[in-house]
């Protein structure tokens, strides 16, 4: 890694050793991710039984900055900035859904189908999964805030709506499971079993455990065959350093010798001049 150090970038060797770690590591990561002031935060916090809200920040300004990690029943919970805060924001996100094993795309019911800023970043999502039915299999779109939806009907046709968006991009069915963090919150802090079934948050938590336990061996699977590609890429990398330096030394042993050749023919005109003036003084 030493020798690395020398001919790549620091943020590339970064990447390569936290890939390299995901494979030894036992626990499922698991990434939030969706529009800015959509739900995610506050839905990871009841996936980890804070019902205070106070592990992922939630408020109506932009509290979500970094990506903020936090293990729960040996699974890494991640939340990322929302996707149209700033492009930098978007970069992060795209980074560490690279290095996920589940995602949880969250979009707030309330604002009806899918914008065009979401479906950009789906569709920019397919290059760095295998393919996009791997996407699909290994996410669930979470539809938040169903507590402020009155008519059930109106949450199933929004729910229908987004999936024919979704289809359209992946050309796949697609899990999508309508929520209520609140709901949940305030049925497991009253006992009120039917309300904490309401909220459909324990379908999320079967789902992800579920995913776990059946396809450990696909996720690993998919984290060696990511390592693999850095390797390539990195080698790529190398070989292109490598043949562009060979050219820059051709190059420049190209102008050397010009250099050489006229400094040579040079050298001869000053010979021939002195020999010249030297035949002069002897016929003096």
């Amino acid at each position: 890694m030493i020798k690395l150090k020398k001919h790549l970038l620091i943020c590339d060797i970064q990447s390569l050793e936290k890939l390299q770690k995901a494979i030894f590591q036992n626990e499922i990561t698991v990434t939030c991710v969706g529009l800015y002031n959509h739900g995610k935060s506050t839905l990871l916090n009841v996936l980890i039984k804070d019902f205070d809200f106070s592990t992922f920040k939630t408020a109506d300004t932009r509290e979500t900055t970094v990506n903020k990690t936090v293990v729960y029943n040996g699974i890494k919970y991640i939340d990322t900035p929302g996707l149209n805060a700033k492009k930098e924001d978007d970069r992060k996100v795209m980074e560490t859904i690279q290095n996920s094993d589940i995602i949880l795309f969250v979009h707030t019911i309330t604002t009806g189908e899918l914008n065009k800023k979401e479906i950009e970043f789906l569709k920019n999502i397919q290059k760095h999964w295998s393919s996009p039915q791997e996407f699909i299999d290994r996410t669930i779109f979470v539809l938040s805030r169903i507590d402020n939806i009155e008519d059930c009907k109106d949450i199933k046709k929004t729910s229908d709506k987004i999936k024919e968006q979704i289809e359209d991009i992946f050309h796949s069915t697609c899990l999508i499971i309508p929520v209520s963090a609140i709901d949940y919150r305030d049925g497991i802090i009253e006992n009120e079993k039917e309300l904490v079934k309401k909220s459909k948050i324990e379908k999320i938590e079967n789902f992800i455990n579920t995913l776990s336990k059946q396809s450990r061996k696909m996720i690993l699977k998919t984290k060696k065959k990511r390592f693999t590609n850095k390797i390539n890429e990195l080698t790529a990398k190398l070989n292109k350093k490598i043949k562009n330096n060979k050219a820059a030394i051709t190059k420049l042993k190209k102008e050397q010798k010009k250099v050489n050749e006229e400094f040579q023919k040079d050298i001869e005109k000053i010979e021939d001049t002195l020999k010249s003036m030297y035949q002069r003084l002897e016929n003096i």
